[in-house]
């Protein structure tokens, strides 16, 4: 392992979760990794007691890198996301030091409240894309379509971006999902339909990537919404956060794609859709997650169904017992019913 094992222990781990996980995860957790190694190669650097191997680690080491971050002031969501991956690559290397201690200092660890981000009103909604038609040319184009189907689909950023031309079927309007968040490990491909007011955009829509094609000569490519340089290329999703900067600047609504999922989420809850139905078509694993970060019914609603709920109950003809029906006379054969305990 060299002089820096613990580099040599995350180059193992990542080749070790390669086949389980999309190229963007693992990108993310080796740039989390990254952060870790450099810290702590500061950290061995004044304390020469921290052992250099994570198969070796001890409660000195992990509380180290707590200590750590809590003086770089970093959030508690931070915190408890760089230690999730460490716990994880510990753990790989056969060290279930992290477990151990948080089982038993639940408190030296950092406590994470997880807040439900706000969605967009219909108006918001509204005034979002409309801006986006403003935006000249191709790039408009597919700014206006990419929003418009977030906000009416519920797919995530990178759903969108790697689907392919044939994913998006206008004979029976419907979206293929063929790339959803955790595809090599929870996550399921999909089929979400395509509502009325989204069908136009994706006919506009189409209609000017055949134009754009033929300019670049070409009659047709791969990805559903290609680069703006190189249409063999799909979309970066830099560019997305170029758009919504662009439109939030102008139209001064904060919001980005998954602003635009939540508002799917609510959208399809105000319609009075079950959080089942929510849920599948958000590609959550649980209704759990679904409520928790994405939407919620309604206050106002809710109070209406309860009271609606009440006032057929104190409509509902009373419950007989059911020995006293029973032991009735005007009992006949026919109203007993066979086959239940």
């Amino acid at each position: 392992m060299g002089r820096y094992p613990l580099k040599s222990r995350m180059n193992e781990y990542m080749t070790a979760m390669e086949p389980y996980y999309a190229p963007t995860t693992l990108k993310q957790r080796l740039s989390c990794l990254n952060t870790i190694n450099a810290a702590y190669v500061s950290l061995r650097e004044n304390d020469k007691t921290l052992e250099a191997d994570p198969e070796r680690w001890g409660e000195q080491e992990v509380m180290a890198i707590v200590a750590d971050m809590r003086a770089k002031g970093l959030s508690n969501g931070t915190q408890a996301h760089r230690l999730s991956v460490l716990k994880k690559l510990l753990e790989f290397v056969g060290n279930g030091v992290l477990g151990k201690i948080r089982a038993q200092q639940p408190h030296a660890f950092p406590k994470v409240y997880t807040e439900r981000k706000a969605s967009l009103s219909l108006e918001e909604l509204g005034t979002v894309l409309a801006a986006a038609k403003e935006i000249p040319d191709w790039t408009g184009e597919c700014a206006l379509f990419c929003l418009s189907m977030y906000a009416y689909t519920g797919d995530r950023r990178g759903e969108l971006l790697l689907a392919h031309r044939e994913d998006l079927n206008t004979k029976d309007w419907t979206f293929w999902v063929r790339h959803p968040k955790g595809e090599r490990t929870y996550g399921k491909k999909r089929l979400v339909p395509i509502p009325d007011r989204l069908r136009a955009t994706c006919i506009r829509y189409l209609q000017a990537r055949e134009i754009e094609l033929r300019k670049r000569g070409v009659q047709e490519t791969t990805p559903l919404v290609f680069s703006i340089k190189d249409h063999r290329k799909f979309l970066n999703p830099g560019v997305m956060n170029c758009w919504t900067d662009q439109i939030s600047d102008k139209t001064g609504i904060k919001f980005s794609p998954q602003a635009l999922r939540r508002t799917y989420g609510q959208i399809l809850l105000d319609k009075h859709a079950i959080i089942d139905t929510v849920s599948l078509m958000l590609g959550h694993k649980s209704t759990q997650t679904t409520e928790k970060h994405y939407c919620r019914k309604n206050e106002d609603d809710a109070r209406l169904e309860v009271l609606k709920a009440l006032r057929s109950e104190a409509s509902s003809p009373p419950r007989h017992n059911c020995t006293e029906k029973h032991n009735s006379p005007e009992l006949n054969s026919k109203d007993v019913m066979t086959g239940y305990a």
